[in-house]
Parts: structure tokens; C-alpha cells; sequence
């Protein structure tokens, strides 16, 4: 005759389950947050692979955005890589004639890229409609526009908002120029001024002492140029935490705790502290300031 369980022995098995599940339920998580941590440092590698065949191929790094007078503008850094990150059917598709809303472009700047998306964004990764997206006049772009999104930016090397006057205070006024990044704007017609495309020797602090892109919480769209699409501001810290909804299509930040990953011009991902001091993340912003930095200051 089998002996059954008494509801004391049940009970003790019940518990002992429970202890179990949970003790697995935060590693189980915590396995799933590494393979999302290694899954966006991953497309930084890529994207950073990418950026650099575009510079040994052209010896300058893509504009981040085109902006003026006339057709073919708005189009982001992001756009001139699809080649190197082996998206050449789309990129062969865009019209460059005209502005990346143009209904010509629609297809391409509404296709969802996986490299252009982290991993742990809770977010909606749905296209944002046209109402929602500046242009660099501070317009929206014309009703029908749709932009797939993006969770990168490049380091232009300046910032528009008072979270960044204190950078402005630092470079700015010590007449070190507005463009300190690796990536900017550059008008399609104009006298170019300050703003052009840089060479491997204008970056004169070292190729791995200077970040190239960076990840943003939100973006208007992988292809949407300017500081709320493909470049970033910098602020007081690599690490925005902020319940603005704007403010995070601005300036770095990420969903992965207490850090945010950038690649840095010499193809290298790292991750940068939230806690890490103001004066090195100023630093490696900067293409020429000149500053040195330590090899475990970050």
C-alpha cells in the first residue's frame, strides 16, 4: 500500500519550490539583462564597424545631418552607413534629390532597422507620424511623414538646452568653437564656417579618447537629422534619468542600469557611468580639448 503525502510534507515541498522560483526568477532576469546589455553594445560595434569603413573609404566621418536651402536635405549620418551595415537594397532605393519626407523616401525611412534599436527600450518601437517630429526650424515635418525610430545619436560636440549651459560655459567661452564632436550639421548651402566633416587627424585628443555615437532613449527616427534625431546634446551626465518626454530625444541616456554605451572613434563600446565625473564626460566629447584623460577614468 503507497503512503501518501501528509499536509505537512506538502506544505514544506510547496515552500521549498517557492524559495526556489525565487531564486531563479531574478537570475533568470538578470541573464536576460546581460543579453540585452550585449545585444546593444553589439549594434554600437556595428555601427561603429560601419562609421569606420565610411571613414577609411572617404577619410572624413559622415555629416549627422544636412540642413539649408534647397533639395536633398534632413538626411542623418545614419543614412550614408546602410551600405557598410549591409543594407545597400534600401540605401540604393533613397532619392537624395529630395527631403527624406518626400513621398519617394517613405519606404526607406519607415523600414525598421534591429541594429538602429536597443534591446531594453520598453518603448513603442511604432514610426512616429509627422506631427510629432521637428525640423530644424523648429516645424514639424509635412502631415503623411513617418520615421522609423532609432536609439542612437552621434556626438556632435555641443548642446541647445540649459541641462547643457554648463558645457557651453566650459568650451564655448574659452573660444574653443561650438563643434567639438565628430559629427555635425552641415549646411548644403552656405559658407560651411565651422561646421564641415571631419578627418581622422582633427581629432587631435586620439581616436580613443573621443566618442563617436552614443545610445538616446528616444529619437525621432534613424533617418530624422538634428538634436532630437540623429545627434545628441551634451548634459551634465552620460545618464539622463527624466520624466520630460522631449528631453530624452536630446540628450544620451539609456534603460540599462545606471549606464549608457557609446563606441568610441577608434570602434571600442564602452559603457559610461552615471556616476562618472563631469569633467571626463566633457572630455570625451571633445575632438581638441586637449584634456588628459586616465585609462580607468571611466
Amino acid at each position: 500500500m503507497r503512503r501518501a503525502f501528509t499536509l505537512i510534507e506538502l506544505l514544506v515541498v510547496i515552500a521549498i519550490i517557492g524559495v526556489l522560483v525565487g531564486l531563479l526568477v531574478p537570475a533568470v532576469q538578470s541573464a536576460r539583462s546581460a543579453a540585452r546589455r550585449a545585444q546593444c553594445q553589439n549594434n554600437l560595434k556595428q555601427i561603429g564597424i560601419a562609421l569606420t569603413s565610411y571613414l577609411s573609404q572617404r577619410n572624413v566621418l559622415p555629416m549627422s545631418a544636412v540642413a539649408g536651402t534647397g533639395h536633398g536635405n534632413n538626411q542623418s549620418c545614419f543614412l550614408l552607413i546602410l551600405p557598410e551595415l549591409e543594407q545597400r537594397p534600401l540605401y540604393s532605393a533613397y532619392n537624395f534629390f529630395v527631403e527624406n519626407y518626400d513621398p519617394a523616401n517613405s519606404t526607406v525611412v519607415g523600414t525598421v532597422i534591429s541594429t538602429f534599436l536597443c534591446p531594453e527600450t520598453p518603448l513603442s518601437t511604432d514610426n512616429l507620424p509627422s506631427a510629432q517630429i521637428q525640423q530644424f526650424g523648429v516645424t514639424t515635418y509635412p502631415a503623411g511623414s513617418s520615421f522609423a525610430k532609432c536609439n542612437y545619436a552621434a556626438n556632435w560636440g555641443g548642446s541647445q538646452n540649459t541641462l547643457g549651459s554648463d558645457y557651453t560655459t566650459t568650451y564655448f567661452s574659452n573660444n574653443k568653437g561650438e563643434y567639438l564632436g565628430v559629427m555635425m550639421t552641415v549646411k548644403a548651402v552656405s559658407f560651411l564656417g565651422p561646421t564641415t566633416c571631419i578627418r581622422v587627424q582633427d581629432i587631435r585628443d586620439g581616436m580613443a579618447n573621443t566618442l563617436m555615437v552614443g545610445e538616446k532613449r528616444d529619437s525621432q527616427g534613424w533617418n530624422v537629422g538634428g538634436y532630437a534625431g540623429s545627434q545628441f546634446d551634451v548634459g551634465p551626465s552620460p545618464y539622463l534619468v527624466t520624466n520630460d518626454p522631449f528631453l530624452p530625444m536630446v540628450f544620451p541616456g539609456s534603460f540599462h542600469a545606471s549606464q549608457t554605451h557609446f563606441v568610441f572613434c577608434d570602434g571600442s563600446v564602452h559603457p559610461l557611468r552615471s556616476t562618472i565625473d563631469k569633467a571626463t564626460w566633457y572630455a570625451l566629447t571633445t575632438r581638441y580639448g586637449r584634456e588628459v584623460i586616465s585609462a580607468d577614468a571611466y
